[in-house]
């Protein structure tokens, strides 16, 4: 009305500069006679990754934690990526929630160190206390409810309706204020881009002043025998250099031929089967025209790529890669094979079960397209000459397979 007054407050004071800091948000706090200003709680985190991110460039060092880790193969990725640019990744923590699988990675990994938090349990249970700010995270969601297969399976339209696997976002959104990395590093089956999970974590990224950029990467990048086509996104804090997918080189071919990556494994060796049921399952699928994926029967002579080998590969289904000798029987691949077939060492799975590394390696990645993120991670933040090179393997002071710089 008329007879109201609406007090204005002009506050100019350099004094100030010294708490906000040129922040484009503040928070004010009012109270009785006295007002109260800071850095909004976004800013202030944004502010804390981006200087933390910074100083550790300057030592050419960068620190990492791994959630939903099996054995750590994105972990490793990761390290031998920055590696190859002189940047030592320190692995802070893991975090899985199978045991074994962690095993391997302490058993084997050299990017998990003595100095390396391992953590088991499931992201929704874990306390945000437990897990020190890093400056880069990255993390697997399930794809168990994602992929065809799984909600095949499952008799599920949405991935979030997975009776075990579909809160996993909501554990992931506990942690974030609490890790609060300078980037963010997700990989999973290319359907997770039209999830709402991945929807949510889009716009959560936003909201805490992220950019996100979303590509999809095989071995064409990857030069990896198997062709692992997958979606990843990454999550870069908007005061920092922006991430461009095409700075993520493009490696060579390890192996030409199937014959040059595979052990010679003889005739006479148990591990060669007639697969009769197989073989008589795909004729009466085919017979039905039942609309399943042919099987893949690889001739080493011939053979110059094959399919994804999953984490149930052990069961022996149908449409996973086998091995095809000349007398027309059928083999898995070994353990050794499986790793080499995504580019990852064979030690990595070292003293494991045939069930137990078959699992840790199919639930993993394609190990050169995080590879390739961590060079591209190189060229666009931290404006280091690129450059594609083999480092030799060697044991380290703690009796750890690690590379040589």
């Amino acid at each position: 009305g008329a007879n109201e007054y609406w007090p204005v407050i002009d506050v100019n004071n350099k004094e100030l500069e010294a708490v906000t800091e040129g922040a484009a948000e503040v928070r004010v706090d009012f109270d009785d006679g006295v007002i109260t200003m800071s850095v909004a709680h976004l800013r202030r985190q944004q502010r804390i990754r981006e200087e933390r991110f910074k100083a550790e460039l300057k030592e050419n060092r960068i620190s990492e934690g791994t959630l939903c880790a099996g054995a750590g193969m994105a972990t490793l990725a990761l390290h031998e990526g920055f590696a190859r640019h002189g940047i030592t990744m320190e692995t802070r923590w893991i975090v899985d929630r199978e045991k074994k699988y962690l095993q391997l990675a302490v058993d084997n990994n050299p990017a998990v160190t003595k100095k390396t938090r391992v953590i088991t349990g499931r992201m929704e249970e874990i306390e945000p206390n437990v897990l020190s700010q890093v400056s880069i995270c990255q993390f697997s969601l399930s794809c168990r409810g994602h992929s065809p297969s799984g909600k095949s399976k499952r008799k599920i339209k949405q991935a979030e309706s997975h009776p075990e696997d579909s809160t996993g976002i909501l554990g992931l959104a506990r942690l974030m204020d609490a890790i609060n990395p300078a980037i963010w590093i997700s990989e999973n089956v290319r359907a997770a881009r039209e999830s709402a999970s991945y929807e949510m974590l889009r716009n959560m990224l936003k909201l805490l002043n992220y950019r996100v950029v979303e590509f999809e990467l095989n071995n064409q990048q990857s030069g990896s025998f198997e062709n692992r086509e997958r979606y990843w996104l990454v999550g870069v804090s908007e005061g920092l250099s922006e991430f461009d997918p095409a700075q993520i080189p493009t490696y060579p071919k390890t192996y030409q031929r199937l014959a040059d990556l595979i052990d010679p494994i003889d005739d006479n060796d148990p591990m060669w089967s007639d697969n009769s049921y197989l073989k008589a399952k795909a004729q009466k699928d085919a017979a039905k025209g039942s609309g399943f994926a042919k099987r893949q029967l690889l001739d080493p002579e011939t053979a110059t790529s094959c399919g994804v080998i999953n984490r149930l590969y052990h069961k022996r289904q149908s449409t996973p890669p086998y091995i095809v000798n000349k007398a027309g029987k059928e083999r898995l691949f070994t353990l050794a094979e499986q790793a080499r077939a995504k580019s990852c060492t064979p030690d990595l799975v070292r003293w494991a079960s045939f069930t137990t590394g078959t699992e840790a390696l199919g639930q993993g990645i394609d190990q050169r397209q995080a590879e390739g993120i961590a060079e591209a991670i190189v060229r666009c933040l931290m404006r280091q000459p690129a450059t594609i090179e083999t480092f030799p393997q060697r044991v380290n002071e703690e009796g750890q397979w690690a590379l040589a710089i």
